[in-house]
């Protein structure tokens, strides 16, 4: 069974947000519209900044999910890609909570200290084209063949896909009383069968990218079946969305940091009006509140998990972001054109915010039902 987060709260993050800065105020410089940043990433993992989140080679993890959480507001902030935050997010999460409680040998377990090599990069594929992560409706098979497994499907918008040498794919293997059941494979890039499409969808969170996968009879050692056999759906792929919605906030809270500071600097010595500093000054202390359930939503991951609690609060956290988003953008207009620095921030947010929109509303509709209902009334 994958652990909670085993050692949370053991690792305070107080150094490592120091290290973080040092090094991303050092790193080279990325393009916002270019490819998937090598120089930055290789930069990052000479600074012992990848795989803090995973015990790895003989190295304990030296950061809990808050930690994780917080390091990934620095990345945001100082950096101004919100994108960059969450292609550093995926390799920290993957490696805790997909790879690391499911690896069974030596061999494998050597990934993770290649990735927090940088010399290693994991993306996961579970979404598929025109259905989205809905398990009743994914088609991506896995089949026995002569002793392996051959994996038949189409994936999409897999994170850090175009850079990635191995992928973590999540087919159906088999049907018990009515019910899909589903296996995780490690399959590497060049796997014969295996093929990178297009995402199929335009780029969002730049220079974070996405890609589909074409499996055709790819062949996969049984050896690489993660464990939770026949039931991946539910240990790994089910839970990523609330796991990922609560580092995310922190993340997001870096960029609005960021948005504000902005706002900020170009009114310094322009004697803004009172409304106008009031704006500001309102946008600060909610911004600040945020940061709070943000770190709140870490904490709930680690003392209890990825389960429904902290998918609710997740929904709740991500209808605040929204408005405060609002409010910014609201403020911005107000003081003139935003600068395009402003406006690639502010693209950033929206698009975090629009992950998973329609799972959100949902739980929206579903907390209003009980609050309507005869149940929820008594």
């Amino acid at each position: 069974m994958n652990p909670v987060d085993a050692g949370s709260g053991r690792y305070p993050a107080g150094s490592l947000l120091a290290e973080m800065r040092d090094a991303l105020r050092s790193a080279p410089p990325v393009a916002r519209g270019g490819p998937f940043p090598d120089a930055w990433w290789q930069h990052l993992a000479r600074r012992g900044m990848l795989g803090v989140g995973f015990d790895a080679g003989g190295r304990a993890a030296r950061a809990d999910w808050p930690g994780i959480a917080a390091l990934a507001g620095v990345i945001s902030h100082e950096s101004a890609h919100l994108g960059l935050a969450l292609a550093w997010l995926m390799n920290e999460m993957l490696g805790r909570f997909v790879l690391g409680p499911f690896l069974a040998n030596e061999d494998e377990c050597a990934l993770l200290r290649l990735m927090a090599e940088g010399r290693k990069i994991v993306a996961l594929a579970i979404s598929e084209p025109n259905v989205g992560a809905h398990p009743k409706l994914l088609q991506c098979s896995a089949r026995r063949h002569d002793g392996q497994w051959l994996l038949d499907g189409e994936k999409s918008y897999a994170s850090n896909g175009p850079a990635a040498d191995a992928f973590v794919v999540i087919a159906t293997t088999g049907e018990h009383m009515g019910r899909k059941q589903f296996d995780a494979f490690l399959v590497d890039a060049d796997a014969r069968g295996l093929n990178r499409t297009h995402a199929g969808a335009a780029a969002v969170l730049p220079p974070l990218g996405h890609c589909g996968l074409s499996l055709v009879a790819c062949p996969v050692a049984d050896v690489r079946r993660l464990g939770a056999f026949g039931n991946a759906f539910d240990m790994i792929a089910k839970p990523m969305r609330a796991l990922e919605d609560s580092l995310l906030a922190g993340a997001t809270v870096g960029t609005m940091r960021a948005q504000l500071e902005g706002l900020t600097r170009g009114k310094r010595g322009a004697n803004p009006t009172p409304e106008t500093v009031e704006g500001l000054g309102a946008l600060r202390l909610e911004l600040q509140a945020i940061e709070t359930l943000a770190t709140e939503c870490a904490r709930e991951l680690g003392r209890h998990g990825p389960g429904e609690r902290l998918a609710d609060l997740n929904a709740g956290v991500r209808i605040v972001l929204q408005r405060w988003q609002d409010s910014c953008e609201a403020v911005a207009t107000a003081l003139g054109d935003p600068a395009p620095e402003f406006l690639d921030l502010a693209s950033d947010v929206r698009a975090v915010l629009g992950i998973a929109r329609r799972v959100s509303e949902a739980r929206h509709m579903k907390a209003g039902i009980r609050m309507v209902s005869l149940k929820g009334t008594s």
